[in-house]
Formats: structure tokens, C-alpha cells, sequence
């Protein structure tokens, strides 16, 4: 489990960024190793309900196991799953998601769309991905909305900390993220299992010992 601590603390610091209190709700969309480091760090901060969104349903499986709700985005109408699972509140164009927070651990274009489109008065967003496009923003909405959007990259050492307490913890089982393992002289094999995922999660690589 030790080769998740460095993404953990990625997702740990998105998290933190997210500016979780105790009893709140929130969204992950990427359903990979730092999305699910990032659900995992909210429940650790205290956010009462945490859906993680992905298109594969071989990774959702997982983060199900794991406690938490899911959506696959591409089978499911979000908002009205959401709707179901967290309750209702309210955005500027009407009722909508009781979602406090959205992490985007995914990238996608539309994850953003969404949050504009249906995120609650006061919500935040955080943006973890490699989001490298120049976006443009409504920022009249953000304005009378109170909408947050907060960026998140690399971690400090107080999510060091974390990620080491939440491990130690025992309280989520972290290795089933883990789906395979291969010897170094099968890299190329691993790097191709690593990159369909729908069959696969981390893959570790295993070093000879000396």
C-alpha cells in the first residue's frame, strides 16, 4: 500500500482545498487513484455523503466496496441521481443537488458545465485534473450565485500526515485499488493492463529484491 502514498496525498490535498465540514456533501468525478483519495479524505474530514462519478464500471465496483455512492455518468442521468442520494437545495435556476462540494479528478470537459449549470447557491468547486484548456467563466453567476471555484495541485505536509493516519486507520481497503502486480521484466505488459480501465485500477510493478 505504500506506492498509493504520494497520489494519496494529491487527492488529500484536493480535499482539504474543497474546504469540508463535518456533516457536508460532495461529488467526485474520476473514479481513479486520486479521485478516490480525495472521497476517502472527505470522509476522513467528516463530509457525511460522498458519490464518486466515472464512465468505467469495473472502477466503480471498487469505490462501491469501498462505501461509497456511485454514478456511471455515461448510464445515469447525474443530476437526478444526485438529487436522490443527497436531497434538494437550491441554485439560482431552481431546485437542484444538495452538493457542497465538486472535486474534478477526471478533466473532462463537462465536468465544469455541470457545476455551472447545477451546482447549489454557495457550492465550490475544486479542479484537481490537468484541466490545460483556457475556459471561460460566467462570472456575473458566480457572483450572485456565491459559487467558489478553487484550484489544487501537488500537497503540503500536513496531507503527508493525513494520508499516513487515513492508512493507518485500517478504515477503508485501500490495497483493492491494487488489481495487479507485475515483474519488471513484464513493464510493457503492465503499462497496457494500466491503460484499459475497464479491467484495471493501479498497477504495481515489482522490483527484484536485492
Amino acid at each position: 500500500m505504500a506506492c498509493l502514498i504520494e497520489p494519496f496525498t494529491v487527492g488529500c490535498r484536493a480535499a482539504r482545498r474543497g474546504q469540508p465540514k463535518a456533516g457536508e456533501k460532495a461529488v467526485v468525478f474520476g473514479c481513479g487513484t486520486i479521485g478516490v483519495a480525495a472521497a476517502v479524505a472527505l470522509q476522513y474530514f467528516g463530509v457525511e455523503k460522498v458519490m464518486i462519478c466515472d464512465v468505467s464500471d469495473f472502477r466503480l465496483d471498487i469505490a462501491k466496496n469501498l462505501g461509497f455512492a456511485v454514478c456511471n455518468t455515461t448510464k445515469e442521468n447525474f443530476i437526478e441521481k444526485a438529487k436522490n442520494y443527497f436531497g434538494t437545495a437550491y441554485s439560482l435556476k431552481g431546485e437542484t443537488a444538495d452538493v457542497d462540494c465538486f472535486i474534478d479528478a477526471a478533466g473532462a470537459e463537462s465536468i465544469l458545465e455541470i457545476f455551472m449549470e447545477y451546482g447549489k447557491i454557495e457550492s465550490r468547486f475544486v479542479s484537481v485534473a490537468v484541466n490545460n484548456a483556457i475556459r471561460q467563466l460566467d462570472l456575473l453567476h458566480l457572483t450572485f450565485a456565491q459559487k467558489s471555484i478553487i484550484g489544487s495541485g501537488g500537497y503540503m505536509p500536513e496531507d503527508v500526515r493525513d494520508v499516513m493516519k487515513i492508512m493507518e486507520s485500517g478504515r477503508w481497503n485501500l490495497e483493492s485499488i491494487i488489481t495487479h502486480e507485475f515483474p519488471l521484466e513484464q513493464i510493457e505488459k503492465a503499462i497496457q493492463t494500466a491503460a484499459d480501465s475497464s479491467q484495471a485500477f493501479n498497477v504495481e510493478i515489482k522490483f527484484k529484491e536485492s
